[in-house]
């Protein structure tokens, strides 16, 4: 199996697997959840918003990343979705937000921050990498055979 190949299935498979693990986690533990949110200084019609838009969110990417045809989209979006909530735990962390913000994705029973802030950073890489390997794999679209790119073709 090609490296490019690699690159993407195991960023599909590992998002996949993480929003799956976060979203039973959450529907399941739903009164832990609710409370979880309630601590996170949100007004009130947000917080709603999110106790319910999460859940659905990560459903979401589930099924982009498992149809072939939206994989790109569901990885794209999956590692946007990452670094928001990687900057959002960074700011929570240094202070500014006057409060610090639960790291409860749920995966650890550990309310670490820079435990999580580590796996979303991994995350956010694999996803990188991906966006970066599949724009490469690309280039191939931009030549045609026995011409070469489609810039330098003249049209008449």
């Amino acid at each position: 199996m090609k490296t490019g190949k690699i690159i993407k299935v195991t960023a599909q498979y590992s998002f996949i697997l993480l929003w799956g693990i976060t979203v039973a986690l959450k529907l399941s533990g739903w009164e832990q959840t609710k409370s979880e949110l309630a601590l996170q200084s949100f007004p009130q019609w947000l917080e709603r918003s999110l106790l319910w838009g999460l859940p659905a969110l990560y459903i979401v990417l589930i099924l982009l990343l498992l149809y072939k045809a939206t994989v790109q989209l569901g990885v794209r979006l999956s590692t946007i979705v990452m670094t928001i909530f990687t900057l959002y735990l960074l700011v929570g962390v240094s202070g500014v937000l006057g409060y610090t913000p639960c790291a409860c994705a749920g995966i650890w029973p550990t309310n670490n921050h820079w435990l999580h802030i580590a796996l979303n950073t991994l995350f956010i890489l694999l996803g990188l990498i991906y966006w970066i390997s599949d724009h490469k794999s690309h280039t191939e679209k931009d030549v045609i055979s026995g011409v070469g790119r489609k810039e330098d073709t003249v049209l008449s």
